[in-house]
């Protein structure tokens, strides 16, 4: 007999685990909620060509593409931003800026599973549209600082590790020429992943001079303390968009917490569509991937047909935050046992054990015997569904109103009118 497996990359969620899934998404959503972001939910699939419109090789080779039917081509989204950016397009001239959205759900990508990354994933993905400013900027990296504090971690688990892509370009423009500038930048986004001798063979492979894999070593090594960092930087022959950039991560640091933040030049992120500051938060041991990463995106939304419109962003993957969280011993304790299990003593009692179960779930979680068991049996079916009281119905209940009530945990009884419970 053939067993049936999950496809490869993608989990089932039992009972247990999607309760401590949902409690999760449940604290992530109150975040993201307090800082005033309104949910949405754009479609899974949406058309190949805006899902490709301004993404890396790397990510059109992850797409998975449906059958093509009658000139549709349509995919399984990959990421959110582009169906973020289709949907404010088509509302852009009604909606007050700033636009501030966020969702919980599911992507796909075609890549292999690894700790912390899988074929189909959830995320958060939270993005403000319409404000240029540094306090953008600052209020989507610390809604994302918010959502691990409310999960429980403490600032010194995690670091926040800034950038700016103007200032990167800039300082690789110094020594590369304008045509090989994004590919140095994936590039040094990949050095922490690489070996020494692993990142010359790749700069080579590119065709980039040793000098020039020599000047992108010295700048991915730049990081650590932010006003450590912007000395050294400063005394540098910057050109006018490193200037440009610099001046931006200033702005941005003044409005954040010092306590968790570094300045880090190797953080790049494999988007294209990235035009300013680019961060990423990790677990403080670097001991898994990042936890979530994001940006800002000025121009991402013209691309796509609308008017020029400032935007920033970030997504938050549930693999990599569920093992930060079983490392820290920060998973949610979940209880999916009901609240009564309405135990029937006798066939003549059935239709009343009914009834006070229908009067029960008008506010608790309740379940009943089904299989007809003996009283011993189902106080055995109650205790292995972790059922908190087993309430017992028989002729004495009937005759006299009065419910005997069991508190599985205690072993303590009491009897109550089903009025005094609802």
């Amino acid at each position: 007999m053939i067993q049936f497996q999950s496809p490869k990359g993608m989990q089932d969620f039992y009972p247990d685990e999607r309760a401590v899934q949902k409690a999760i998404f449940d604290s992530l959503s109150k975040t993201a909620r307090s800082f005033a972001f309104q949910e949405v939910e754009p479609p899974v699939v949406e058309s190949l060509s805006l899902l490709t419109a301004k993404s890396g090789e790397e990510i059109k080779q992850q797409i998975f593409v449906l059958e093509k039917k009658g000139t549709e081509e349509l995919a399984l989204r990959p990421e959110f931003t582009p169906g973020f950016a289709r949907m404010f397009v088509a509302k852009q001239r009604e909606l007050v800026k700033p636009v501030k959205w966020f969702t919980i759900g599911k992507a796909w990508r075609y890549e292999a599973p690894q700790k912390g990354r899988a074929r189909e994933f959830f995320q958060l993905n939270a993005e403000l549209y319409g404000s240029d400013k540094p306090e953008a900027d600052a209020e989507i990296i610390i809604l994302a600082i918010n959502c691990l504090k409310n999960l429980g971690f403490k600032e010194t688990d995690f670091v926040v590790r800034i950038n700016n892509r103007k200032l990167l370009s800039g300082l690789i423009s110094s020594t590369i020429s304008e045509d090989k500038i994004e590919t140095a930048m994936r590039l040094i986004d990949k050095s922490t992943k690489l070996s020494e001798q692993e990142f010359e063979l790749e700069a080579s492979n590119e065709k980039l001079t040793k000098q020039q894999t020599s000047e992108l070593k010295k700048i991915s090594s730049l990081k650590g303390n932010p006003f450590k960092i912007i000395n050294d930087i400063e005394k540098m022959n910057l050109a006018p968009q490193a200037q440009a950039g610099l001046q931006e991560i200033k702005s941005l640091l003044k409005l954040l917490p010092n306590k968790s933040v570094q300045l880090d030049l190797s953080i790049s992120r494999g988007f294209a569509y990235y035009t300013g500051m680019v961060f990423e938060i990790a677990d403080s041991s670097s001991k898994l991937r990042a936890i979530c990463g994001g940006g800002r995106y000025d121009n991402l939304i013209e691309i796509y047909g609308g008017p020029k419109t400032p935007a920033v962003g970030f997504g938050m993957g549930d693999k990599t935050l569920t093992l930060f969280l079983e490392d820290k011993g920060l998973l949610p304790k979940i209880s999916t046992g009901p609240d009564y299990f309405v135990a029937n003593i006798s066939a003549e009692t059935q239709n009343y054990a009914q009834n006070i179960a229908a009067k029960l779930r008008e506010k608790y979680c309740v379940e009943i015997d089904l299989m007809q068991r003996k009283l011993g049996k189902q106080l055995e079916y109650a205790d292995s569904i972790k059922a908190k009281n087993v309430i017992f119905v028989g002729e004495d209940e009937v005759k006299s109103g009065l419910l005997k009530i069991k508190n599985m945990e205690t072993g303590k009884e009491e009897k109550k009118k089903i009025e005094e419970l609802v």
